[in-house]
């Protein structure tokens, strides 16, 4: 795989006695959307989580760019601000306007002055569909909307990759195809993205490879359409006849 913007391997988490990761191999080549999907609990997004060291790996390497993520000598705020992530719960800050909560990051990382900040956030909330809102409270928006917040917040710091962790699980259903549309338009853009979602649908239509995760391992991986139509292992079918409607 050329270009590769993640290598991951043999990465293990524990927590306790509790072995969520067993032992993960795990690529992401520049420009792929990678859709990883399986039941609760499979360790999705403590592997995603892993990527951007919000969880410290118990053993294993995790590279990013370059970056060995998992060596604590790496300095991680810097390897962060390449890795933008949006969270299932938005993770807004409620005391600063929607516009101040794209800017902030950008200006108080030296990134940008706040005159460049301003302008970017117009652009990006026009991006996403909320040019209307630069002003306004994040109380005052739809679940949808604060979603789409997150992803432009995250966009700001004009990062390689995207790691975006069940990003509609907490969302009204009607309010779920506004944040799927941003990040399909992120995908034809060509920006490198690893999704964890329940969302099959988007992972059909969007993703380059579809990597099912079960029991903290890697149980299978392919294109969409190999992993959907024509699943090898019995533990995918399973689940592939649970979640979509046959």
């Amino acid at each position: 795989m050329k270009n590769l913007k993640v290598d991951v391997t043999d990465l293990k988490k524990n927590f306790g006695d509790n072995h969520v990761l067993k032992g993960i191999d795990f690529k992401v080549a520049q420009n792929e959307v990678v859709v990883l999907i399986g039941p609760s609990g499979s360790g999705k997004s403590t592997l995603l989580r892993c990527l951007n060291r919000l969880e410290e790996p118990t053993s294993g390497k995790v590279i990013i760019d370059g970056n060995n993520i998992s060596d604590s000598k790496t300095n991680i705020d810097q390897a962060r601000e390449n890795i933008g992530m949006v969270f299932q719960h938005f993770n807004l800050f409620n005391n600063l306007t929607v516009g101040q909560n794209v800017e902030l990051a950008p200006v108080e990382l030296g990134k940008m002055s706040k005159e460049e900040a301003v302008n970017a956030a117009k652009q990006l909330l026009s991006t996403v569909g909320l040019d209307d809102k630069y002003d306004a409270m994040p109380q005052s928006l739809s679940g949808g909307q604060k979603q789409r917040v997150a992803i432009a917040r995250a966009l700001a710091m004009n990062p390689d990759i995207m790691l975006f962790d069940e990003p509609t699980s907490a969302l009204d259903p009607e309010m779920v195809g506004d944040v799927l549309t941003v990040m399909k338009d992120l995908a034809k853009k060509g920006m490198t993205m690893v999704v964890v979602t329940h969302e099959m649908g988007f992972a059909k239509e969007v993703a380059d490879r579809v990597v099912f995760m079960a029991d903290g391992k890697v149980m299978e991986e392919g294109k969409p359409e190999e992993v959907f139509d024509n699943p090898q292992n019995e533990r995918t079918k399973t689940f592939l006849e649970k979640v979509i409607n046959v």
